[in-house]
């Protein structure tokens, strides 16, 4: 399942928009010349979530990086090396934010929209 297209018809490169309230959307680009794969695009997701924020980033709405820092502290309680690593992407998103999908952009090019919930 992993290794099946992404989508259809296949294409071989994506770019894929998250957008966090307040803040820059993030820019996730997957490449592959085979064709655009589910596992290529989870592992890229999973790789700029895993991130380390940037300065600017912490320096936006105080409400979001006050949100950022409690799920980092959280996330990051009971491991040292992780705490160590610092406030990362995925510490914007809530604790119990689920990824539920894709969606082209309507002008038919290769950008995508990330689809994400929450656990309520």
């Amino acid at each position: 399942m992993l290794q099946e297209l992404a989508v259809q018809p296949p294409v071989s490169h994506m770019i894929i928009t998250v957008t966090v309230p307040e803040l820059p959307a993030w820019t996730i680009e997957v490449v592959n010349p085979r064709g655009v794969t589910v596992n290529n695009v989870l592992a890229m997701i999973r790789e700029t979530l895993s991130r380390s924020v940037a300065s600017h980033e912490m320096q936006r709405s105080s409400r979001a990086v006050n949100a950022a820092i409690d799920s980092f502290r959280a996330r990051s309680r009971a491991d040292p090396h992780e705490h160590a690593q610092g406030v990362k992407r995925v510490d914007f998103l809530s604790p119990k934010v689920f990824f539920t999908g894709l969606s082209r952009a309507r002008d038919g090019s290769d950008s995508w929209e990330i689809h994400l919930a929450q656990n309520v």
